[in-house]
């Protein structure tokens, strides 16, 4: 039986030029036109390969993608990029990409990384990004395998919107990400989600900042979209649900043990998002 290919692109021409030149090499097509359906087209039949389309004009591959990995599927996945999109391309590898190729691009190198990367996967059969390490910010640490954030061994609660969006900052520190990508990379839906992406960062920054009003850690960049500066912390952060008891701060100068997790904290209107 040959290998099967799963192709998932609007573009009528790429699609085409991709099919033909797999198609003459040994390997059997699948095509879809939009990343919304790839997890329903997996529960039907599980190709070797996915080839799909990425980038803000093709909303959902890079959501798409992060929803494989979060379910433990190691599905091979070759993403096609935006064209001299750096940060799309580190923040795909990051989320679990086997490969990623920016467009335009030739049809025979495509055939190669795929060929390349199925050779590789024969070989690891591990590559989820659930086995990356704990990223490790001010006191915080984000496990990526538990899908889970701590303060100094404390859980601290996350959402599983707020958790996808920290996962990203951690992917492109010190690197402003648009509302767009945030909303590409986060929901398939893409364009129904930005105006919420604001509301997004609030609720994250509640969990994180020690000032929500004034944040320290994902900051506002205005008319162009946020940066998440993780070791900017020692000073700043101990977490808006880490309230000391009373409702007064006393903080200690060599530790931050004395926060309990506070089991409310009261809506506080972000003065950046």
């Amino acid at each position: 039986m040959k290998p099967r290919i799963l192709v998932v692109d609007d573009d009528p021409d790429c699609r085409d030029a991709l099919r033909t030149c797999l198609q003459s090499n040994g390997f059997d097509v699948a095509v879809l036109y939009e990343p919304a359906r790839v997890l329903e087209r997996l529960e039907l039949e599980r190709p070797a390969l996915i080839v799909m389309k990425s980038g803000p004009s093709f909303g959902g591959g890079l959501a798409t993608l992060r929803m494989l990995r979060e379910h433990r599927d190691d599905m091979p996945v070759i993403l096609l990029a935006e064209p001299d999109d750096v940060v799309e391309r580190i923040v795909a590898l990051e989320c679990g990409a086997d490969d990623v190729l920016s467009r335009p691009f030739n049809v025979k190198e495509v055939l190669v990384r795929i060929r390349c990367v199925l050779r590789r996967v024969m070989d690891e059969p591990l590559h989820s990004p659930v086995h990356r390490q704990p990223f490790r910010f001010g006191g915080f640490e984000l496990n990526f395998a538990l899908r889970t954030l701590s303060f100094e061994g404390r859980p601290v609660p996350l959402q599983q919107t707020e958790y996808a969006v920290l996962h990203l900052f951690t992917t492109a520190p010190d690197r402003v990400l648009s509302r767009e990508f945030i909303a590409h990379c986060i929901h398939s839906n893409a364009r129904d989600q930005l105006p919420v992406v604001g509301l997004w960062i609030h609720r994250l920054r509640r969990r994180i900042e020690m000032d929500p009003s004034y944040p320290k850690l994902i900051q506002t960049v205005r008319a162009r979209g946020y940066v998440f500066h993780p070791w900017a912390t020692d000073d700043a952060t101990t977490g808006a649900l880490l309230s000391p008891p009373h409702g007064t701060l006393q903080r200690s100068a060599s530790t931050r043990t004395d926060y309990p997790l506070a089991t409310h904290q009261p809506a506080i209107r972000s003065r950046q998002a």
